[in-house]
């Protein structure tokens, strides 16, 4: 069992040509697509020139995929087998089931599961065991903030293209969590100027805001004290139609729980607070330097002024929410 980045994939096709079985494991719609080519396209050089493909939810005929997991006919090709998982549905019954298939797969059959995510619990499963010799696992999420630039440096290099630094920061600043709108700008920048070497100003005549962020995004951004980019964060939310209720409950949401931390730590220690909350671990280090410059009282502010800019929210529909919600967030910042 070994596990890479979506964008290790060709070096380890090509390095390897043992891999019968795939986990690729990520939110990216975009890299899923990409990885799920790149194996298809892999696999039918191997001779397995059929796919099938089951989308499995909770009324899944698991009878009709354990009939194309077994020994093919003489007549048959070898087979692809695809099965894509919606979010949060591997619970223990349908592990239960990939357990069955895969102690029985035949070797004319390779497997490809596609998963959002995985837990901790999920990274033991009995299932993932038995393919471990020959399973290779692809990290399909989006690549954040700061691994970015890593990426889009890689698809220049494919695209035969040469971008400033300052360039480079620019796409990276229009192009967060929209892979698929990057790579459509690479490929028309690549037609305009086929010669491969754009200047800033070039670039710059050319370019979107195409920016996808999710609530967490303007969270962390607000812990860490980013204030350019929340405020681009809120602009995109407000272009895209993002419904600021939801904005509003998450930010509710968080307030709270920093509330409770610090409540807790006050008498005891931060870490205990944290195991005692659940607080993911890589979540640490954005929330300890944030609580340890703000007080009780000032997220007790927040909280009180968040719960006004709510019941503005719901009352006066005249009211300037984003402006309202700007400047709450920038209070938080410490702005």
């Amino acid at each position: 069992m070994i596990k890479i980045f979506a964008n290790q994939l060709d070096a380890k096709l090509e390095q390897d040509g043992a891999w019968c079985y795939f986990l690729t494991i990520g939110n990216d719609p975009y890299l899923r697509d990409v990885t799920q080519n790149k194996i298809i396209k892999k696999m039918h050089q191997q001779g397995f020139t059929e796919q099938t493909v089951f989308s499995i939810d909770n009324q899944t005929n698991w009878d009709s995929i354990y009939e194309n997991s077994r020994a093919m006919s003489l007549f048959s090709s070898q087979t692809l087998l695809i099965l894509q998982f919606g979010d949060n549905l591997l619970n223990a019954s349908i592990a239960k089931k990939l357990d069955e298939l895969c102690q029985t797969l035949s070797p004319d059959v390779s497997l490809l599961v596609t998963l959002s995510q995985m837990t901790k619990a999920q990274e033991n499963a009995s299932w993932l065991k038995t393919l471990s010799d020959q399973l290779l696992i692809i990290n399909c999420n989006t690549p954040d903030a700061n691994q970015l630039p890593i990426w889009l440096n890689q698809q220049l290099q494919l695209f035969d293209l040469t971008i400033e630094k300052q360039g480079i920061e620019l796409l990276c600043y229009y192009y967060e969590g929209n892979l698929l709108a990057l790579t459509q700008t690479l490929e028309q920048l690549k037609l305009l100027y086929p010669k491969g070497k754009i200047s800033f100003s070039q670039l710059e005549n050319n370019l979107d805001d195409c920016a996808i962020f999710t609530p967490y995004h303007l969270i962390d951004a607000m812990l860490m004290t980013k204030t350019k980019r929340v405020i681009h964060i809120l602009q995109q939310f407000k272009m895209n139609g993002t419904e600021p209720l939801i904005l509003v409950r998450t930010i509710q949401r968080e307030l709270i729980q920093l509330i409770n931390l610090k409540k807790y730590s006050a008498k005891h220690d931060l870490k205990s607070a944290y195991d005692i909350n659940k607080v993911w671990q890589n979540r640490r280090n954005v929330i300890t330097p944030y609580l340890n410059r703000t007080s009780l009282e000032q997220l007790y502010l927040i909280l009180k002024q968040l719960t006004e800019l709510e019941i503005a929210l719901k009352s006066d529909y005249q009211a300037a929410i984003w402006e309202l919600l700007t400047a709450l967030c920038l209070k938080i910042v410490g702005d």
